[in-house]
């Protein structure tokens, strides 16, 4: 099986040879056998990004990668860690240090009172059970629970918006080709998307009607995500929508 430059819709199946193509690299879900052939390692569809082919699985749960960003919900502490939710088989690890930026000036102390100075508050208190936070996979391994950290850009908990959950492996047909989705929803609708590799969206935009239509075209992408042409469908929906919503 030959790829092209546009996404395959063929369903492929683990073992079966998806390129001979040299010059291709095995990405997520691929890998390249003895003879030099890249093989898929799921059932579902070819990608093709660049020099990079994938896999994108029919289903399944998030399979953590290091350098993704994953919205995560804190459902555990220990003394020394959050257990986040990445909705993986694996719980995420965020460690108080990889969560806050250290004051290395008083090295973790605040004022002083005489000659004592006073700890600051303790870190773990400073998430609670619940909280939803953005952080950035640090290691990926497909056994043991992937560390994440909190700092960095875009990165850091989220006080506002709405969270919607989809299978990850449809979040590429979310983004689209060169971004190509996620720009049309932005632009058409005048809202913030922040698009996570394990699945989860978190959407904020300038009214609740915008926010309505937006979760209902990332619907659409959802259901539809398997088809070709979904880009223009899903712009002439928004474009159809926001005449019978009345929204300008």
């Amino acid at each position: 099986m030959e790829t092209q430059e546009n996404t395959s819709r063929e369903i492929v199946t683990p073992g079966l040879v998806i390129s001979t193509d040299t010059s291709l690299i095995p990405g997520r879900g691929a890998i390249k056998n003895e003879k030099n052939e890249i093989v898929s390692l799921f059932v579902g569809f070819v990608e093709l990004r660049g020099k990079y082919i994938n896999v994108i699985p029919l289903n399944g749960l998030y399979n953590p990668q290091m350098g993704d960003k994953v919205i995560a919900r804190v459902i555990g502490k220990t003394p020394v860690k959050f257990l986040m939710d990445i909705n993986s088989k694996y719980l995420g690890i965020l460690k108080p240090m990889d969560a806050f930026k250290r004051n290395t000036k008083n090295r973790g102390y605040g004022k002083s009172i005489g000659t004592y100075r006073v700890k600051e508050e303790d870190t773990m208190k400073k998430f609670n059970m619940g909280d939803i936070i953005v952080c950035k996979v640090l290691s990926g391994s497909r056994i043991s629970e992937p560390d994440l950290t909190a700092l960095g850009q875009d990165l850091g908990k989220i006080e506002d918006g709405i969270i919607l959950s989809i299978p990850p492996t449809k979040i590429p047909r979310v983004i689209g080709k060169k971004g190509s989705m996620i720009a049309l929803l932005k632009n058409s609708l005048q809202c913030k998307v922040f698009v996570a590799q394990n699945g989860r969206i978190w959407v904020k935009g300038k009214s609740i009607e915008y926010e309505r239509l937006l979760i209902d075209a990332i619907k659409k992408i959802e259901r539809e995500a398997h088809t070709s042409g979904l880009t223009d469908r899903v712009k002439y929906f928004i474009s159809e929508e926001m005449k019978k919503r009345g929204i300008n």
